[in-house]
Formats: C-alpha cells, sequence, structure tokens
C-alpha cells in the first residue's frame, strides 16, 4: 500500500479534503486557511462581476453570491414627492428657465425609472405648513444636477450638489436616501448608513430606505445586527409588498440561516413580480444546490440562462453541478465558454484554474492562474493560489517567490507565513520554517496549524521528545481540536507506539463520532498492525458520515485488492473514488493492482504507467509494475521497475515502517531476477 507523501496540501480555495497518497496520512499535515469572503455589494442593480462563492467545499456560505443583475445605475430611482407649487423671480428669468428646462427632462428620466408603488411608499404629511416654493425648487435643481453628475461618474460633484440639496429640503427621505446611495458609491458606508437612519427618522413609511438598510444590516457578521437587517427587511415588504429587491434579499437571508421553506416562498415571489428577471431563478437554483438537489437546481439555472444566456453566476454553477456529477468534460466547457465570454474577467480565468485544479490538471491550472495575473499582478489571493499549485507540484523555489511577494506587500499576511514555512520544511530549511511559524499569534486560525508544523519539525530534526511535548500540551488546551488529535496519534505511530494511537482515536470517536478525519486515521492505524477487518469498518464508518470520501473508497478497495477478495466491490469502489477525485495516480495504481489481482495484465500495466506517469517518485507503483511484468515473464523489464522503485525510496532517509518492509522486499525481488537472469544469460536464453 502506498503511503501518502508529506507533502499533501489542503488547497486554501480550491478543496477543502485533504488528498492523501494511497489514502494513507503523513503527519505532516496541514490544513489550509479560510476562504476570503467575496465583497459583498448592497447598492441595488449595481453592474455585477464574477466574484461568485461557487467553489466546491465551500467554507463561505454560497447563497450571497449573484445578488446583482447586469444593467446600468438608472432603473430604481424614486420620484421625489413634494408638495406645493414654484413662482418665479422674473429678475432672474434667463437662469431660472435654464434650471426649468433642465429639471423637467431630467425629472421625466427620474420619474420614468420610479418604482410603480412609490405613491404608496412616501406618505405627505399636508398637516405640515408648506415650505418656501423657491427653496423647494432650488432642491429639485441641485438635485438633478447631482444626478447628471453621478451618471457621468463625478462623484465629488454629484456629492456637493445632493448635499445642497439636502440644505434646501433637509425632511427629504429621498433626498437622504440617494445621498446614502452615493456615499456607498465612493466607499463612505458611515455616513451612507448614518443618512438611511435619518431618512426612516424623518419619514418611516419610505420603503426604500428600510431595504437598503435591511440589506447592509443583514451582510453583518453581527447576529444582532443581522436581525436589525430582517427586520428591515420585513419593514419594507409590509410597507410596499411589491418591493422585489426586499424579497429577494430576505430570501438570500433565510437561505443562509436553512430556512429553506421560507426562502422558496421569498425567491417565488421574486419570480411573480418581476417574471423577466433570472435573480428569482437563479437563487432557486441556489436554494437546491445547497439542498442537494441537483437536478431541480440544474433546471432553475437554465431558466434563469433562458433569460440571459451569458448570466455567468448560473453558468458557473451548472459547471459545478456538472462537476459534482462526474461530467467533467460538460463542466470544463463551460469554463471555457467563460472566459471566451469575459477575456478580461480575472475571476474567469481564476475559477477555471481552480476546476483544472480540483481534477489534478496542475499545469493547465497554472496556466489559468498566470492569465488571471496578467489582469492583476498584484492581487495577494492569486499568488496564494500560485503558491499553493507550486507547492502542490513539488517547485519549492516557485512557491517561495510566490509566497515572498505576498509578504513583501503585505508583511502581516499569516496564510503567506505558514505556507512559506512548508516550503523552507520541504528543502530542509528547518531553523527559516521554525522562525517564522512562530511569527504566527495564538489568536489566528492558523496556529494549530502552526503548532502542529512546529511539532513536526522537532521530530523531523530528531528531538521528538520535545514535539511530543509540545503536542500533548495544546492537545490539553485543546481536548476536541481534531487536526491535534490525528497528529499526536500519527506521532505514536511513527515512534511504533501503536496501541497507544489507536486508543487515543478510540476515544476520541467515543465523544466525536462524526469525526471523519479520525475515523480515517483509526482505520490506517489498525492498518499498520495487520488488523483489515477493524480497518475496513473504519473506513466504512468514515463512508457513513461522508460517502463521497475518495480516500476511503480507495483504501477499501486496495484493501480488497491485497487480499484478493470482494474484487468486483474493489473495482466499484475505486472507480468511484476516480470519478470523485480524478487523474490521482495513487487511485488509479489501486485499479490497476485490482485489475492484476483479476488476472488482466495489459489492462493492468496500462492503468499502472499511467500512474507511474502522473504521480512520477511512487516507489509502490514501480514495485506494482514490476510485479505485473514479471508475472508475464517480462523479467529484464520487472528488474527495471523494481531498480527504479529503489533508487526513488533510498533518496529518502527517514523511512517509516512501511518504507523499510518495501525497501527489503525490492532489494529481495532485484537479487532473485539478477540471479535468474544471470542463470539464463549463462544458458544462452533470457
Amino acid at each position: 500500500m502506498n503511503i501518502v507523501d508529506c507533502k499533501t496540501i489542503h488547497n486554501l480555495l480550491l478543496r477543502n479534503e485533504s488528498h492523501h497518497l494511497r489514502g494513507i496520512p503523513r503527519i505532516s499535515s496541514a490544513q489550509a486557511p479560510s476562504r476570503s469572503n467575496p465583497t459583498r455589494s448592497v447598492i441595488p442593480n449595481t453592474v455585477r462581476n464574477l466574484k461568485e462563492t461557487a467553489s466546491l467545499g465551500s467554507v463561505v456560505s454560497p447563497i450571497r453570491s449573484g445578488i446583482k443583475r447586469e444593467g446600468g445605475q438608472g432603473t430604481t430611482w424614486l420620484a421625489m414627492t413634494i408638495t406645493g407649487g414654484y413662482s418665479v423671480n422674473y429678475k432672474k428669468l434667463g437662469k431660472y428657465l435654464l434650471k426649468t428646462l433642465l429639471v423637467i427632462f431630467l425629472l421625466i428620466q427620474t420619474y420614468s425609472c420610479a418604482n410603480k408603488s412609490i405613491e404608496n411608499q412616501v406618505k405627505v404629511d399636508t398637516s405640515k405648513k408648506a415650505e418656501p416654493q423657491s427653496e423647494k425648487y432650488e432642491a429639485y435643481y441641485h438635485f438633478t444636477l447631482s444626478r447628471l453628475n453621478f451618471f457621468r461618474g463625478n462623484f465629488e460633484e454629484a456629492i456637493r450638489e445632493i448635499e445642497t440639496a439636502e440644505k434646501y429640503d433637509p425632511n427629504s427621505a429621498y433626498i437622504k436616501y440617494n445621498i446614502a446611495v452615493i456615499y456607498m458609491s465612493v466607499n463612505r458606508f458611515t455616513e451612507a448608513l448614518d443618512k438611511l437612519e435619518e431618512s426612516v427618522r424623518v419619514n418611516p413609511s419610505f420603503a426604500p430606505s428600510h431595504t437598503l438598510l435591511g440589506k447592509i444590516y443583514a451582510s453583518s457578521e453581527d447576529p444582532e445586527k443581522k436581525k436589525r437587517g430582517v427586520k428591515e427587511l420585513k419593514m419594507a415588504i409590509e410597507l410596499d409588498p411589491n418591493d422585489s429587491e426586499a424579497h429577494l434579499f430576505l430570501g438570500i437571508i433565510e437561505t443562509e440561516s436553512k430556512e429553506y421553506d421560507k426562502a422558496e416562498i421569498s425567491f417565488k415571489r421574486v419570480i411573480e413580480l418581476i417574471p423577466d428577471d433570472e435573480r428569482g431563478y437563479y437563487f432557486l437554483g441556489r436554494l437546491n444546490l445547497e439542498k442537494g438537489n441537483l437536478v431541480e437546481s440544474e433546471n432553475y439555472y437554465k431558466k434563469a440562462l433562458r433569460l440571459n444566456p451569458v448570466y455567468p453566476s448560473a453558468l458557473l454553477d451548472i459547471a459545478i453541478i456538472y462537476e459534482k456529477q462526474g461530467k467533467l468534460d460538460e463542466s470544463e466547457n463551460i469554463y471555457k465558454e467563460l472566459v471566451t465570454l469575459f477575456p478580461s474577467s480575472f475571476d474567469a480565468y481564476v475559477r477555471y484554474g481552480n476546476f483544472l485544479f480540483r481534477i489534478n490538471r496542475l499545469s493547465e491550472a497554472a496556466i489559468q492562474f498566470k492569465k488571471a495575473q496578467q489582469l492583476d499582478y498584484q492581487n495577494p489571493d492569486l499568488k496564494l493560489r500560485l503558491g499553493l499549485l507550486y507547492l502542490e507540484k513539488e517547485e519549492y523555489e516557485k512557491a517561495i517567490e510566490e509566497f515572498q511577494l505576498i509578504l513583501f506587500g503585505s508583511p502581516e499576511d499569516e496564510r503567506a507565513k505558514y505556507y512559506l514555512a512548508l516550503c523552507y520544511t520541504q528543502i530542509g530549511r528547518y531553523d527559516d520554517s521554525l522562525k517564522i511559524l512562530d511569527q504566527i499569534p495564538k489568536n489566528s486560525a492558523l496556529y494549530n496549524d502552526a503548532l502542529i508544523q512546529r511539532a513536526y519539525l522537532f521530530e523531523k530534526m530528531g528531538r521528538t521528545d520535545e514535539s511530543l511535548k509540545m503536542i500533548k500540551e495544546a492537545l490539553k488546551h485543546d481536548p476536541d481540536n481534531e487536526q491535534i488529535v490525528n497528529y499526536l496519534g500519527a506521532l505514536y505511530r511513527k515512534l511504533n507506539r501503536n496501541e497507544e494511537g489507536i486508543k487515543l482515536y478510540e476515544d476520541f470517536v467515543v465523544t466525536h463520532p462524526k469525526s471523519e478525519l479520525i475515523y480515517y486515521s483509526l482505520g490506517v492505524s489498525y492498518y499498520f498492525i495487520k488488523n483489515e477487518d477493524k480497518s475496513v469498518l473504519s473506513m466504512k464508518k468514515v463512508l457513513e458520515i461522508n460517502p463521497d470520501h475518495a480516500d476511503a473508497l480507495n483504501f477499501i478497495g486496495y484493501s480488497y485488492a491485497e487480499s484478493g477478495k470482494n474484487l468486483e466491490e474493489a473495482e466499484r469502489l475505486v472507480k468511484r473514488a476516480i470519478e470523485i477525485s480524478p487523474n490521482k495516480g495513487y487511485m488509479i495504481d489501486s485499479l490497476g493492482w485490482i485489475y492484476y489481482k483479476k488476472g488482466n495484465l495489459d489492462k493492468a500495466i496500462e492503468l499502472l504507467e499511467k500512474a507511474a506517469e502522473l504521480t512520477g517518485d511512487d516507489p509502490n507503483i514501480m514495485e506494482h509494475l514490476g510485479d505485473v511484468y514479471n508475472d508475464k515473464g517480462d523479467r529484464l523489464k520487472a528488474l527495471e521497475y523494481y531498480e527504479r522503485g529503489l533508487e526513488l525510496i533510498n533518496k529518502n532517509q527517514d523511512l517509516d515502517e512501511e518504507e523499510k518492509e518495501l525497501k527489503t522486499r525490492l532489494e529481495t525481488k532485484i537479487n532473485v531476477l539478477r540471479q535468474k537472469i544471470g542463470s539464463n544469460s549463462r544458458q544462452g536464453e533470457i
């Protein structure tokens, strides 16, 4: 059975599950940092971009993505409701005539774009004394100039004019609302929020301000602010039942809180109100995707795409669905379409690169990331992706360069520090690695991972007692941390204290029955003490928790093949593992070994050579190829692979027990074959 290479990496944004070569975890396991949240825009109807959180296994809830539809800014502005007529000062007739013409023209545009329910939204208090007509006229004039400058992108002038309009009409909820919108356009969010609060104070019945307040507060990670956001959205709907934006955003929040039935009602209401708007269908698709209803989700996405054939959010999510269904060609075709449709889209190239990374086409993934880098060279997340990709490909110098570039611009970036330390570990710069890991503070999300890496480094440096002491101390402070438990058990195994490791794992799963990581490691530990039955039972527990755990599927299938039993079931399990995680050399090796056990030597060689091509440096696969060629009668070819395997394993000075056993087997097979070949040569035959 293969042993995982200690360079296994959990990718930041590309995937959350670890991938183990042959499925046996090494004790240098690393956990990826959390995905960064995309910027959440709450400005109504801004032009959307491709920054959707649609990656598989997302840590961040993906439902916020796709909130804005394509289109311009001028589709949701509401008409002002101001009472009274205007008188004209004839001494300023020329100036007022120009103003009047401008006001009439632009107000016609503003009113034509207004929400149809505005008359019900804005209640005019006729009991108040009418304000001077000239002030109302000035408010109109400066408001209109503000709008004109806003559409032209002259934001400073737009702000100056609308603030002047507010001075002439300080009790207009609508002007305050529009001030808030412009403030948000220039990232003055605190002032925008204050202005919206003023808007609802001067007119509690003005629904648009409640809607925008709801979007802002509901986007907060603060539970109390989120509650306030839901309250504001519900108030907006009460004031205006036809407010599609409020229904839409409320549905998004309900989806995030797993209130799927309520969310479905909200999204279907959006479709009733604006049936030609793709967003209602899109979010019903996201809702069903979260629920795992892939077919229903796909149907809704296709409805969204009928309304907008180049709607990137729906295209991206359908690509994800196809990938989950194993339809990799269909999925890739969508990514290719996206980079063709949006050749200047940074995110389209990144998404395509992520997909290629997930299916282990690393060189092609690097090409897409490089294209993205041409559009945004300074982007730290892209540099992190590239660094992780190079780390996965064992191109450590390139990875180091990317992580160092991140730290040059952001010296406190803990992710870059952590992965830079991993690179230094892999090239033997242990002291440099320790120095960087020591810079990761205790309040960091990466602290426990850094601590595990420090313990691993001490062990690599021969300071095993310090390593053991450090990890035990960490476990005392955080007994529920499965990463720490996993490493401690692996360290026990490294020290040939298997029973202690197994006891640690067994106790942990009693109190943490959903820990697939520890059940998996428990199965590996049973394997090392030759208890195959318990090993397979533990892996089956992993599959009860996660039926798509590719490494557990592969582990069971390979175990069956090793013992020569349940070969049909073994083939089914390993093929399923390859569907979930394609292009993994160790899994293809497992399938090749199954065919060998079934007597199909030609098919076995085909698969094993493909596995060798994908991994390049796995002595287990070399041994398997040698065995198959030996059985096929090609002793020279068998000897070639055995010797390559031994050469590879001799490069590693720090062998575990299984690697030592493999080395002994290879040496024995080489000696036997050399004797046979030498004997046959003396007899004139090979």
